[in-house]
Formats: structure tokens, C-alpha cells, sequence
């Protein structure tokens, strides 16, 4: 006979399932019930605010890439050069965005040399003298929708005298 709420679970084995009662009288479920209806009496399932949600949300940022590349300025005997550095997201330069250039000669830390803003197609141009070998690296430290990212690492040679 089949139960009032339904045709009950069939195993393959052609055998009723376990769960032939209705979900109201399963104790697990009812058990369930219980100890949600317990906590929001007790209040345990406090109403969520604006700030609370912004704090607990996570944003999805969009990936970035920054790539770096240097040629020599004409006319300078190799003295200077120029970095130039393309950021992009999703296949798309990212206009507007502060890009930050970064440099340190050996037994020295990263330090910050200057930054400069990307045009409308991502691109961003600084021109250097180094003094001595001195690595330089472009880092792009991330805004609300898209995630931080910097280059790869460029070592520069000061001329010979």
C-alpha cells in the first residue's frame, strides 16, 4: 500500500526504501526543525546588516597581467632606456590604472621609483639611467574589480665608461 504523500523510494533491488515516512515525521528533519527554530529563539540567527554583509561578502576581482619589456633611448650610447610596461584584464587594456615602478641594485630591497597612469590602452612608459646593474620590476596593486599583479623582473646594465 502506498503511502498519502506519495509514491515511496524504490531501491534497485526492487525493495522500499528506509525513508517511508513523510519528511515531517523523519526525526533527523524534525530534529532539524527543532534546533533552527531553537537558535532563532534564542537569537543565535541574528538579522544581517548592510556592513556586516559587505564585511563577509567576497568580491570576484577580474585577473591582470602586466607585462614589461626595455629598449635602449636612441642617442643616449645605451646610458638610458626606456620600460615599457601593458596592463591587461580579460584580453582587454586596462586604461586609468596606477602602475608603479620598482627597482633595487644588489643586497638592497624593492623601493618604489615612481608610478605613472596607463593610457586608453593599458600601456605605460618610464624612461631610467641606471648607475649601476639594477633590476626593475612594474606592479599594479589592484582596485576594487581587478586583482594586484606585477611583471616579470628586467636587469639593466649602466654603460661602460
Amino acid at each position: 500500500m502506498a503511502p498519502p504523500w506519495g509514491t515511496p523510494p524504490v531501491r534497485a533491488s526492487g525493495a522500499p526504501s528506509r525513508t517511508d515516512r513523510p519528511p515531517e515525521d523523519h526525526p533527523t528533519i524534525a530534529g532539524s526543525y527543532t534546533a533552527v527554530a531553537g537558535l532563532a529563539i534564542a537569537g543565535a540567527l541574528a538579522p544581517v546588516t548592510a556592513a556586516g554583509a559587505a564585511t563577509t561578502e567576497h568580491v570576484h576581482k577580474a585577473p591582470t597581467h602586466l607585462w614589461i619589456r626595455d629598449h635602449a633611448v636612441p642617442k643616449t650610447h645605451r646610458a638610458s632606456f626606456a620600460i615599457l610596461g601593458w596592463l591587461r584584464s580579460r584580453g582587454h587594456g586596462l586604461a586609468g590604472e596606477t602602475v608603479y615602478l620598482d627597482s633595487r641594485v644588489p643586497h638592497t630591497k624593492w623601493a618604489v621609483v615612481t608610478s605613472a597612469v596607463t593610457d586608453a590602452h593599458g600601456k605605460v612608459k618610464f624612461v631610467v639611467t641606471p648607475a649601476t646593474r639594477t633590476a626593475y620590476v612594474l606592479v599594479f596593486k589592484g582596485d576594487a574589480t581587478h586583482r594586484r599583479t606585477h611583471s616579470a623582473v628586467i636587469l639593466l646594465r649602466a654603460p661602460k665608461a
